[in-house]
């Protein structure tokens, strides 16, 4: 039998071509010799280091009058506390330049402890004040002024865009190269790697990791993230810091570990040495028992207040095609468990035995099945698919406790037998009504990258993460993105 084999794409012809090779820039001698800096190190877009102070203080000034006009006895203890505040919030941290951004959690978590500072310091400054300031004027001063800080971490962003040199192996340069550009916010201008390599395209590939952070000067970089690598041993590590101390360029280190939050890290020391350790996540306990009565809760309030809604769509679905109104099908839940899910039906009612017939037309994967344009979606189920209408009866999936107002996307069992080993830990939590595949992008996403988001969701778990996901859902629904 003869086989037949596939044109190759344009994508295909384009990989297989012959790249250039990677410019290669000379290095300073290994005397310690500067290369001419390719660009002035106050160029690199990062907002002014007093922009941020400054806002800061005239936002409690700004708090201080207009409570005044409201409060009365406010006079001194309001310029106390305005030239205080940004004094307290130096202390915590604010103000000190981070080349990688902090994430607005841990900024956020900053300000708090000022004003939580602040306001002990007014409860123990008060009787010894007087008649300056009563609890009923220093109070919502603290409070507003806390909050105004709050505001401005949204406002103002300390940095642009961050210019990076990369230096370690050269699989784990070409991994985080993929990561941070897709960021949006990270310039990679060079990369330091042990052996010569044209795999970076149009960024200049120095060889010896030794060098980076005189590569990080000759490029004007704002730091110097080591990756492993065979080649970086900790007195190098240590020598890095030093030559990065004199020179101002900020010095990251790798961790090598995929989709963990800070909140699961901490650094100890044993036996002379820095360890990192990761705490395990939380799949059971006190805060997923408070998580699943407040979602069971929520959602029986939300299947009684909109009953009279539902059963309208109903009866527009069973007039718009014949067939039920309410769609099941058998999902894979918590520990592999099978239920029913429930959903407004949005296709025709012989539309799983047509299937067959247009899995060549698939535009995902070979995992997922999805159709932008699929002949089997009703003229109702278009409308209800856009604004995630249908899914309002796994409200009652949720009472019932099969599902969870937030976590990964149900999984069909035709799916989970051909899971390998990272899916399956999608299903060590109860799937979600939503969850970050949600507001990533829907059905825009593809098997792979669904399956991270899943993960990496199961392995962060925390009830703000929950609430955080549950306000984005909002955008991702009014914004139509992936639905179909």
């Amino acid at each position: 039998m003869t086989e037949v084999t596939a044109a190759p794409s344009v994508r295909d012809l384009i990989a297989a071509s012959p790249r250039p090779p990677a410019p290669r820039v000379p290095l300073a001698d290994r005397a310690g010799t500067v290369a001419p800096v390719a660009a002035p190190r106050h160029s690199r877009a990062r907002a002014p280091q007093w922009l941020l102070p400054a806002g800061d203080l005239l936002a409690a000034t700004a708090v201080v009058v207009c409570l005044q006009l409201l409060l009365t006895g406010i006079e001194l203890a309001g310029l106390a506390l305005t030239l205080a505040w940004p004094a307290l919030l130096a202390g915590a941290g604010r103000y000190t330049y981070r080349a990688v951004p902090e994430p607005l959690s841990r900024r956020a978590g900053r300000v708090f402890r000022a004003g939580a500072v602040l306001g002990l310091c007014c409860w123990v400054a008060f009787p010894l004040a007087g008649s300056v300031a009563a609890p009923e004027v220093l109070a919502p001063t603290v409070l507003a002024m806390t909050g105004s800080s709050l505001g401005l971490c949204v406002l103002l962003p300390r940095q642009v865009r961050t210019r990076l040199v990369l230096a370690g192996s050269l699989d784990h340069v070409q991994q985080a190269t993929t990561e941070l550009t897709s960021a949006g916010r990270y310039d990679i201008v060079a990369a330091c790697t042990p052996q010569p390599s044209s795999g970076l395209g149009s960024v200049p590939v120095h060889v010896g990791v030794s060098d980076a952070v005189t590569v990080a000067n000759m490029h004007a970089a704002d730091a110097v993230l080591m990756l492993p690598s065979d080649e970086m041993p900790a007195a190098v590590l240590r020598r890095l810091q030093w030559q990065a101390a004199s020179t101002g360029v900020h010095v990251y280190v790798g961790t090598g570990l995929l989709d963990v939050t800070t909140t699961r890290m901490s650094v100890v020391q044993g036996a002379g040495m820095d360890l990192l350790h990761v705490r395990p996540a939380p799949t059971s306990g006190p805060r997923r028992f408070l998580k699943s009565a407040v979602e069971r809760s929520v959602s029986l309030v939300a299947v009684v207040a909109l009953l009279p809604l539902l059963m309208v769509l109903a009866l527009v679905i069973r007039r718009d095609s014949p067939g039920p109104a309410i769609f099941r099908q058998t999902r894979v839940g918590c520990d592999g468990k099978p239920f029913t899910m429930y959903k407004f039906r949005t296709m025709v009612a012989c539309a799983e035995d047509v299937r067959e017939s247009l899995e060549r037309d698939n535009e995902v994967d070979a995992v997922l099945f999805k159709l932008r344009s699929d002949p089997r979606v009703t003229a109702v189920g278009a409308w209800l698919r856009r604004y995630s209408v249908d899914e309002l009866p796994q409200l009652w999936n949720v009472v019932r406790g099969d599902m969870a107002l937030v976590g990964p996307r149900p999984a069909l069992p035709a799916e989970v037998e051909n899971y390998d080993f990272d899916p399956r830990r999608r299903l060590a939590v109860r799937p979600g009504l939503t969850g970050l595949w949600q507001v990533s992008g829907r059905s825009d996403l593809s098997w792979a990258e669904s399956v991270r988001l899943d993960v990496r969701y199961v392995d962060n778990w925390s009830l703000a993460l929950d609430l955080d996901i549950l306000r984005r859902t909002v955008g991702a629904v009014l914004g139509q993105r992936g639905a179909y």
